[in-house]
Protein backbone atom coordinates (compact mmCIF):
# COMPACT_ATOMS: atom_id res chain seq x y z
CA UNK A 1 0.00 0.00 0.00
CA UNK A 2 1.28 3.15 -1.30
CA UNK A 3 0.71 5.90 1.86
CA UNK A 4 2.67 8.77 0.58
CA UNK A 5 0.42 10.65 -1.34
CA UNK A 6 -2.28 10.08 1.75
CA UNK A 7 0.48 10.90 4.27
CA UNK A 8 0.96 14.45 2.10
CA UNK A 9 -2.29 15.56 2.19
CA UNK A 10 -2.68 14.49 6.01
CA UNK A 11 0.58 17.04 6.44
CA UNK A 12 -1.34 19.84 4.06
CA UNK A 13 -4.54 19.57 5.95
CA UNK A 14 -2.40 20.10 9.81
CA UNK A 15 -0.08 22.88 8.08
CA UNK A 16 -3.27 24.75 6.96
CA UNK A 17 -5.16 24.33 10.30
CA UNK A 18 -1.35 25.65 12.33
CA UNK A 19 -0.99 28.34 10.08
CA UNK A 20 -4.66 29.35 10.98
CA UNK A 21 -4.51 29.51 13.93
CA UNK A 22 -1.14 31.18 13.96
CA UNK A 23 -2.89 34.02 11.55
CA UNK A 24 -5.85 34.62 13.55
CA UNK A 25 -4.68 33.80 17.25
CA UNK A 26 -2.15 36.95 16.74
CA UNK A 27 -4.39 39.61 15.72
CA UNK A 28 -7.02 39.13 18.51
CA UNK A 29 -3.92 38.28 21.44
CA UNK A 30 -3.05 42.21 20.33
CA UNK A 31 -6.30 43.09 20.72
CA UNK A 32 -6.82 41.83 24.01
CA UNK A 33 -4.05 43.03 25.26
CA UNK A 34 -4.55 46.41 24.11
CA UNK A 35 -7.75 46.28 25.55
CA UNK A 36 -6.27 45.04 29.11
CA UNK A 37 -3.89 48.15 28.71
CA UNK A 38 -6.79 50.23 27.98
CA UNK A 39 -8.56 48.81 31.07
CA UNK A 40 -5.57 49.73 32.89
CA UNK A 41 -5.52 53.02 32.14
CA UNK A 42 -9.02 53.84 32.88
CA UNK A 43 -8.72 52.00 36.03
CA UNK A 44 -6.00 54.16 37.09
CA UNK A 45 -7.45 57.99 35.97
CA UNK A 46 -10.81 56.47 37.81
CA UNK A 47 -9.51 55.20 41.07
CA UNK A 48 -5.53 56.43 41.17
CA UNK A 49 -4.60 52.95 41.63
CA UNK A 50 -2.92 50.64 39.10
CA UNK A 51 -0.74 48.32 41.45
CA UNK A 52 0.95 45.49 38.66
CA UNK A 53 -0.92 46.66 35.94
CA UNK A 54 0.54 46.58 32.21
CA UNK A 55 0.71 50.30 31.12
CA UNK A 56 3.49 49.64 28.70
CA UNK A 57 3.74 52.11 26.04
CA UNK A 58 0.69 53.95 27.47
CA UNK A 59 0.28 57.87 27.12
CA UNK A 60 -0.24 59.49 30.56
CA UNK A 61 1.19 62.95 29.85
CA UNK A 62 0.09 65.33 31.16
CA UNK A 63 -2.23 63.53 33.57
CA UNK A 64 -3.13 64.11 37.41
CA UNK A 65 -1.62 61.10 39.37
CA UNK A 66 -1.22 62.65 42.68
CA UNK A 67 -0.42 60.20 45.13
CA UNK A 68 -1.54 57.34 42.73
CA UNK A 69 -0.27 53.25 43.56
CA UNK A 70 1.70 52.07 40.88
CA UNK A 71 3.92 49.38 42.84
CA UNK A 72 5.65 47.02 40.64
CA UNK A 73 3.54 48.22 37.59
CA UNK A 74 4.68 47.95 34.28
CA UNK A 75 5.31 51.72 32.62
CA UNK A 76 8.07 50.59 30.38
CA UNK A 77 7.99 53.36 27.41
CA UNK A 78 5.58 55.12 28.68
CA UNK A 79 4.54 58.91 28.26
CA UNK A 80 4.63 60.23 31.41
CA UNK A 81 5.92 63.80 30.39
CA UNK A 82 4.65 66.78 32.55
CA UNK A 83 2.64 64.46 34.87
CA UNK A 84 1.83 65.37 38.37
CA UNK A 85 3.18 62.05 40.55
CA UNK A 86 3.96 64.02 43.60
CA UNK A 87 4.09 61.31 46.28
CA UNK A 88 3.07 58.47 43.99
CA UNK A 89 4.04 55.03 44.90
CA UNK A 90 5.83 53.39 42.15
CA UNK A 91 8.04 50.78 44.21
CA UNK A 92 9.21 48.36 42.14
CA UNK A 93 7.76 49.40 38.81
CA UNK A 94 9.40 48.96 35.64
CA UNK A 95 9.95 52.32 33.99
CA UNK A 96 12.59 51.60 31.44
CA UNK A 97 13.09 53.35 28.62
CA UNK A 98 9.48 56.37 29.64
CA UNK A 99 9.49 59.83 29.10
CA UNK A 100 9.33 61.38 32.54
CA UNK A 101 10.51 65.14 31.48
CA UNK A 102 9.02 67.87 33.22
CA UNK A 103 7.39 65.80 35.45
CA UNK A 104 6.66 66.85 39.21
CA UNK A 105 8.03 63.62 41.09
CA UNK A 106 8.13 65.47 44.46
CA UNK A 107 8.19 62.88 47.55
CA UNK A 108 7.70 60.24 45.01
CA UNK A 109 8.81 56.76 46.22
CA UNK A 110 10.39 55.01 43.61
CA UNK A 111 12.69 52.21 45.70
CA UNK A 112 14.04 49.26 43.52
CA UNK A 113 12.41 50.49 40.70
CA UNK A 114 14.08 50.73 37.17
CA UNK A 115 14.25 53.34 35.13
CA UNK A 116 17.17 52.64 32.71
CA UNK A 117 17.46 54.72 29.89
CA UNK A 118 14.60 56.89 31.37
CA UNK A 119 14.40 60.54 30.79
CA UNK A 120 13.88 63.06 33.70
CA UNK A 121 15.13 66.12 32.03
CA UNK A 122 13.96 69.06 34.13
CA UNK A 123 11.75 66.52 36.50
CA UNK A 124 10.99 67.50 39.80
CA UNK A 125 12.14 64.95 42.37
CA UNK A 126 12.64 67.11 45.45
CA UNK A 127 13.10 64.70 48.40
CA UNK A 128 12.23 61.54 46.17
CA UNK A 129 12.71 57.72 48.03
CA UNK A 130 15.14 56.04 45.53
CA UNK A 131 17.12 53.36 47.24
CA UNK A 132 18.02 50.73 45.39
CA UNK A 133 17.18 52.34 41.90
CA UNK A 134 18.05 51.35 38.68
CA UNK A 135 19.21 54.69 36.84
CA UNK A 136 21.41 53.43 34.44
CA UNK A 137 21.78 55.80 31.14
CA UNK A 138 18.83 57.49 32.32
CA UNK A 139 19.07 61.22 31.64
CA UNK A 140 18.62 63.57 34.37
CA UNK A 141 19.45 66.73 32.64
CA UNK A 142 18.13 70.09 34.68
CA UNK A 143 16.23 67.90 36.86
CA UNK A 144 15.88 68.92 40.81
CA UNK A 145 16.75 66.00 43.48
CA UNK A 146 17.50 68.23 46.56
CA UNK A 147 17.31 66.30 49.65
CA UNK A 148 16.53 63.07 47.46
CA UNK A 149 17.17 59.77 49.21
CA UNK A 150 18.99 57.76 46.47
CA UNK A 151 21.03 54.97 48.49
CA UNK A 152 22.87 51.79 46.75
CA UNK A 153 21.34 53.16 43.35
CA UNK A 154 22.95 52.75 40.23
CA UNK A 155 23.46 56.21 37.98
CA UNK A 156 25.86 54.48 35.91
CA UNK A 157 26.16 56.09 32.36
CA UNK A 158 23.81 58.46 33.72
CA UNK A 159 23.77 62.47 32.30
CA UNK A 160 23.02 64.65 35.25
CA UNK A 161 24.37 68.05 33.24
CA UNK A 162 23.30 70.54 35.55
CA UNK A 163 21.16 68.42 37.87
CA UNK A 164 20.41 70.02 41.16
CA UNK A 165 21.28 67.41 43.48
CA UNK A 166 21.93 70.11 46.94
CA UNK A 167 21.81 68.14 50.39
CA UNK A 168 20.60 64.89 48.34
CA UNK A 169 21.96 61.38 49.60
CA UNK A 170 23.97 59.11 47.19
CA UNK A 171 25.99 56.97 49.83
CA UNK A 172 26.60 53.63 48.34
CA UNK A 173 25.88 54.06 45.27
CA UNK A 174 27.10 53.43 41.25
CA UNK A 175 28.12 56.51 39.35
CA UNK A 176 30.64 55.19 37.48
CA UNK A 177 30.87 56.82 33.64
CA UNK A 178 28.16 59.65 34.78
CA UNK A 179 28.10 62.93 34.01
CA UNK A 180 27.53 65.28 36.24
CA UNK A 181 29.20 68.27 34.78
CA UNK A 182 27.88 72.05 36.45
CA UNK A 183 25.82 69.76 38.62
CA UNK A 184 24.79 71.83 41.84
CA UNK A 185 26.52 69.11 44.65
CA UNK A 186 26.91 70.87 47.98
CA UNK A 187 26.52 69.11 51.21
CA UNK A 188 25.75 65.70 49.30
CA UNK A 189 26.21 62.52 50.61
CA UNK A 190 28.67 59.99 48.46
CA UNK A 191 29.85 57.89 51.50
CA UNK A 192 30.74 54.40 49.90
CA UNK A 193 30.05 55.64 46.36
CA UNK A 194 31.73 54.37 42.93
CA UNK A 195 33.17 57.10 41.51
CA UNK A 196 35.02 55.24 38.71
CA UNK A 197 35.32 57.77 35.32
CA UNK A 198 32.22 59.90 37.12
CA UNK A 199 32.76 63.32 35.33
CA UNK A 200 32.81 66.09 37.90
CA UNK A 201 34.04 69.22 36.06
CA UNK A 202 32.56 72.09 36.93
CA UNK A 203 30.21 70.82 39.46
CA UNK A 204 29.99 72.73 42.63
CA UNK A 205 30.84 69.54 45.51
CA UNK A 206 31.40 72.61 48.18
CA UNK A 207 31.05 70.09 51.96
CA UNK A 208 30.38 66.84 49.91
CA UNK A 209 30.91 63.68 51.80
CA UNK A 210 33.39 61.76 49.62
CA UNK A 211 33.46 58.07 49.35
CA UNK A 212 36.12 57.64 52.26
CA UNK A 213 34.10 59.90 54.38
CA UNK A 214 36.13 63.08 54.13
CA UNK A 215 34.97 66.09 53.28
CA UNK A 216 35.78 67.11 49.72
CA UNK A 217 39.34 69.10 49.60
CA UNK A 218 39.05 69.82 45.75
CA UNK A 219 40.31 66.11 44.77
CA UNK A 220 38.14 64.15 43.02
CA UNK A 221 41.30 61.61 41.13
CA UNK A 222 41.77 59.93 44.29
CA UNK A 223 38.60 58.33 43.53
CA UNK A 224 39.14 57.44 39.96
CA UNK A 225 36.72 60.66 38.93
CA UNK A 226 36.88 63.24 36.76
CA UNK A 227 36.96 67.40 37.77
Amino acid sequence: MNIKPWFRKLSAVVLTIVLSWTIFSLPANAFVGDLVQSLNKQKLLTTNECNYCDLSGEDLSGEDLYGSALIKANLSGADLSDTLLNEAKLMGANLTGSDLSRSSLLGVRLNNANLTNADLSNAQLNNAEMSETVLLGATLTGAELEGALVFESNLSDAIAEGTNFYNAYLSDSDLSNANFFNARMENVQLSGATLTHTNFTAADLFRATMPNDTTYNGDVSQFGAYD
